[in-house]
């Protein structure tokens, strides 16, 4: 679906001046193979971290996922992008399956599978509609995956989990405080200067808009990449914020327990969201 508005420069300067994302501008457009592949680049770069964390914090994480699983665990990876996870935890001795709407990702994750004889499983598919055909021992949505979809999907998303999960299994979900979420939806307009950047490939302004409603608890961002003809094209995005007894009553809700909420010393997020990101290790009930 195509999740771009090509416009004329008009309609930034005669914008209302809230943020009214349309029914289809809830994602940016991961799914678009230029887009992803753009993604991609910020993915595998080691010079930040706010597409994927830094390979060495990664490292930490798979090692404390690895001491919560018994050998040969069955894994599925709902957003994992590149495959940094599912690979790590696949040399391991752990079978994995990976799920991603990037077909970048996807593509160059099987690449480096097949490059390391590693036998993965990859998907590139929206995880709202995956219906995989075996259960698994530990679910996981890593770096706020969870925020970015509405708060009835996110329902219908841990419900899902629960239902392909062996009894006994776990779920590892890393999501946003409520306070990063709501701060996001509250940020000051901005804009920068792009030679090339995420959204195109061409140069450009990027104009950033914020929007903030405490009713539906979602913070919603509007993106302006204006080219130097004057030629216009949004995207928007939108994340749910969820209180931290929210998250809980969530899991419950599905069937789950909560087991650990690992601090930082086990499960580092990088100091970019320090304070920002934390996880929940839940269980699913074992009388099921």
């Amino acid at each position: 679906m195509e999740k771009k508005k090509i416009m004329d420069i008009s309609t930034v300067i005669f914008a209302a001046g809230r943020v009214r994302l349309l029914p289809d501008e809830g994602k940016i457009p991961w799914d678009e193979p230029a887009f992803s592949q753009r993604m991609l680049e910020n993915h595998l770069s080691q010079d930040h971290d706010w597409a994927s964390r830094r390979l060495s914090v990664i490292d930490r994480q798979v090692e404390w996922i690895g001491r919560q699983l018994p050998a040969s665990a069955r894994i599925l990876d709902l957003g994992c992008g590149p495959g940094f996870y599912a690979h790590r935890l696949a040399k391991r001795g752990f079978h994995c399956t990976g799920v991603d709407f990037s077909p970048a990702s996807i593509e160059w994750a099987r690449q480096q599978a097949q490059d390391a004889h590693l036998n993965i499983d990859y998907v590139q598919q929206d995880i709202r509609t995956f219906r995989p055909q075996q259960s698994f021992d530990f679910i996981m949505m890593t770096f706020g995956e969870l925020n970015v979809f509405s708060a009835a999907d996110a329902r219908a998303i841990i419900e899902r989990c629960a239902q392909w999960l062996a009894p006994g299994g776990k779920l590892l979900l890393e999501v946003h405080t409520f306070a990063e979420v709501k701060r996001q939806g509250m940020a000051q307009a901005s804009w920068q200067r792009c030679p090339h950047g995420l959204f195109l490939a061409t140069p450009h302004l990027l104009l950033t808009e914020n929007g903030w409603d405490e009713e539906s608890q979602t913070s919603a961002t509007q993106f302006w990449a204006i080219e130097e003809n004057g030629r216009t094209t949004r995207f928007g995005n939108q994340m749910t914020a969820w209180h931290d007894d929210e998250y809980v009553s969530l899991l419950g809700d599905a069937g789950f327990s909560v087991a650990q909420r690992p601090g930082s010393s086990e499960w580092p997020v990088s100091e970019t969201f320090e304070g920002k990101l934390f996880v929940l290790l839940a269980e699913k009930e074992k009388n099921d």
